[in-house]
């Protein structure tokens, strides 16, 4: 699967390899930070890189709290974890059904063009007290070029359109979107999703033709874990014994940072400063003894 990094360019994962050579072992904690920004896909001429943020608006479709599926065309998680916490709880499943597929109607397109997610989502009941990147949406406006975005991504190859819902799974081979789009339109007239919990606000049916599977791949800031320490940051073998002398910080430590990312603004960039503090001060005095 592909992760497109966000980050910085120089995380290239030397400072594991050496870890790694020098006898460590990695604990059992990897995951990822995602972004904000929305999905990606390598086929896009605009997808998500390290240093662009113009990739296609049409990917926000993959953090927006609409109805998404795997390569089957089955439901997989309570998308509005994604458009609530997009660095921290909806990490795993994308990671583990990547790509995903963002099923939307013209509807929803229409809605997104014109009047953006959070007016649409605040007259649909999500507020601030229970919305917690409403501001961050509220900035950004509707996606005014989406229609050009839409038709960019189909010329492309990672969206596909059809006039029916029938057409839309010939086209994408997803034997079971047809049912899931069935159940899925059930809890939006209930307002209550029966399957993953996800708010009401997020529960937009898939009716109005022509449709759109808009293919995502996973677009994160950052991945963490690694090699396996105690609590002063020290790496340790098998059986968990101490080597000495050798310090890991960062991301690269395995055993502080867990999955889900926590919701937390900056806990990378804390967790960071911390361990180095933490093994600085241990190394001084190893070095010293």
């Amino acid at each position: 699967m592909n992760v497109a990094a966000r980050g910085k360019s120089l995380c290239t994962g030397d400072g594991l390899a050496i870890a790694q050579k020098a006898g460590t072992i990695l604990d059992k904690t990897f995951g990822y930070c995602g972004c904000e920004y929305g999905g990606t896909n390598p086929k896009a001429s605009r997808p998500a890189t390290q240093d662009k943020y113009d990739q296609n608006p049409a990917f926000k479709f993959g953090i927006y709290g609409n109805l998404l599926v795997d390569n089957q065309g089955k439901r997989f998680m309570n998308e509005g974890l994604l458009c609530d916490y997009p660095m921290s709880y909806g990490e795993e499943p994308t990671l583990r059904h990547s790509p995903y597929y963002a099923i939307v109607d013209q509807e929803y397109v229409d809605k997104m063009r014109d009047e953006g997610l959070y007016e649409y989502l605040t007259k649909r009941g999500a507020n601030h007290d229970n919305w917690f990147i409403g501001s961050y949406y509220k900035q950004r406006g509707a996606l005014k070029s989406l229609d050009s975005d839409l038709e960019e991504g189909i010329h492309e190859g990672w969206i596909v359109k059809a006039d029916t819902l029938e057409e839309l799974a010939k086209k994408t081979g997803f034997d079971y979107l047809t049912g899931t789009v069935a159940s899925y339109n059930s809890y939006c007239e209930k307002g209550e999703d029966e399957q993953f919990g996800a708010n009401p606000w997020y529960l937009s049916s898939v009716k109005q033709g022509p449709f759109y599977a808009i293919e995502c791949e996973v677009s994160a800031w950052s991945t963490f874990g690694g090699v396996k320490t105690d609590d002063e940051c020290r790496a340790l073998a098998e059986d968990d014994q101490v080597i000495p002398g050798m310090y890991v910080v960062g991301t690269d430590n395995g055993s502080m940072m867990y999955s889900p990312y926590y919701d937390i603004p900056g806990f990378c960039y804390g967790s960071c400063i911390g361990s180095g503090v933490i093994a600085g001060h241990g190394a001084s005095a190893y070095a010293k003894a």
